[in-house]
């Protein structure tokens, strides 16, 4: 599972490149295709596009960052089930008791499959606020 966390960049990466892409078509539409593909925006450019450019940017950074992230916690999550402790200690809020659960899985099917048995979808994006 250490190795498939490589993909995290992998994906932004295409995330952004693909906003990015959005983006670009929106802006020229926008501005009456005023200005041509590749073609850089010099000092004659109004502050106010530049700026609205570089939130734009910003955003799609940030999109970009929360799509893969994403797509591969439920990965993390995978990876820190494998590496825990076979014994955790838990706090049941129904019954009041302390509870001595054993995790040790056989594998990452195993523990896929315990996981989405025992906590359903929302168990893999446990800890993501």
């Amino acid at each position: 599972p250490a190795m498939m966390l490589v993909s995290h960049g992998g994906i932004q990466f295409v995330a952004y490149e693909f906003l990015k892409g959005h983006f670009a078509n929106f802006t020229n539409s926008n501005n009456n295709n005023q200005w041509k593909k590749g073609e850089r925006r010099g000092a004659g450019t109004p502050i106010g596009e530049r700026l609205r450019d570089s939130c734009g940017y910003l955003v799609m950074g940030a999109a970009s960052k929360f799509i893969a992230s994403t797509i591969t916690y439920p990965i993390q999550v995978i990876k820190a089930r494998l590496q825990q402790r076979s014994q955790v200690v838990e706090f049941s809020e129904a019954t009041g008791e302390i509870i001595v659960t054993k995790r040790e899985y056989a594998g990452v099917a195993d523990c896929v499959g315990r996981i989405w048995r025992n906590e359903g979808f929302v168990g893999f994006f446990k800890g993501c606020v």
